[in-house]
């Protein structure tokens, strides 16, 4: 007979879509992006290993179906980087390690910081090279400059390459999208940089700006991760086929053309893990309820291991 604890982790497994719905209603409706991260994540750590791997697993799922609410927490999400220094060693090797054995690849990929093929071409001598434009100009004189409103050497310094650079210049009220989309696409690129425009929220907002960062193999893999499932077709066809996008953020591209059917090739179309086969039907649980019974009947199992007049 299955002990009370699987069968409620079986239930959960079973009905991880609806729990996730609602755990998406509850944490989107808080103003900002960074309360929105930090209540995910108090939200993970106070949660059994199966519950938060059900929660984060319906949060992908739902982002790629083009739900908005999961797309917009995704990326709040991604913010946190990596994940697992947020949620403690403990709680990330116990989420990580099951995700691993369920073949949730996507999941996994949350709690690593993840540098992409490209990103690791890159030598040293070339982030020693902070500005081919500005080669003799030093890193107090541009990160002064970015503050400017002198279009000309804005320009050059859009291809900084030290990330307090382009930090303070994403803030500079003179640049424009144009600007920030051409420091997102720009090849090679120093991977700590395209994090300062991932983590700019007034810029992260504008669809070229994620398509840029989405698309550029030198993108962080989790960083990607938050911003592919906001692209429309012609994007994530170029991401399916371009053979210098990471084997993941492929993968999720062709995921998500087949969701919404208009995948060219459906026999590219990975094979799905048991772990990934979603349910048909939708249920609703109050996932905090199940993670109070999950506690209390371990605390009775607990007593009554200790307890030697229990037969």
């Amino acid at each position: 007979m299955e002990s009370l604890l699987e069968v409620l982790r079986k239930s959960i497994r079973e009905r991880a879509d609806s729990s996730a719905e609602l755990f998406i209603a509850k944490i989107i409706v808080l103003p900002e992006p960074g309360m929105r991260s930090k209540a995910v994540t108090e939200k993970l750590r106070s949660l059994d290993s199966e519950l938060s791997l059900a929660l984060l697993s319906g949060l992908l799922q739902r982002s790629l179906e083009r739900d908005p609410r999961a797309q917009q927490l995704l990326l709040d999400l991604c913010t946190a980087r990596p994940l697992a220094s947020v949620l403690g060693y403990q709680t990330s090797r116990r989420i990580y390690e099951l995700a691993r054995l369920r073949r949730l690849d996507r999941v996994t990929q949350l709690f690593l910081y993840s540098e992409s093929e490209s990103a690791r071409t890159i030598d040293a001598a070339f982030l020693e090279r902070e500005n081919d434009k500005l080669p003799d100009e030093s890193l107090g004189w541009r990160k002064s400059n970015a503050r400017s409103g002198d279009r000309l050497k804005l320009d050059r310094l859009l291809f900084d390459r030290n990330p307090a650079v382009i930090r303070l210049l994403l803030q500079n009220p003179r640049i424009i999208e144009r600007d920030v989309v051409k420091i997102a696409a720009m090849r090679p690129a120093n991977p700590a940089c395209l994090h300062e425009v991932f983590a700019n929220q007034r810029w992260l907002r504008r669809y070229r700006v994620k398509v840029a960062l989405a698309c550029n193999p030198y993108t962080p893999v989790d960083i990607a991760l938050g911003c592919v499932p906001h692209l429309m077709a012609p994007k994530l066809k170029y991401l399916s086929k371009n053979s210098a996008t990471h084997p993941t953020i492929r993968a999720l591209a062709i995921d998500i053309l087949s969701l919404r059917g208009l995948l060219d090739d459906p026999a590219t179309q990975p094979a799905a893990t048991p772990g990934e086969t979603r349910p048909n039907a939708r249920f609703h649980i109050d996932v905090d309820r199940i993670a109070r019974e999950l506690h209390e009947w371990r605390a009775d199992q607990s007593d009554t291991r200790q307890d030697p007049s229990e037969g």
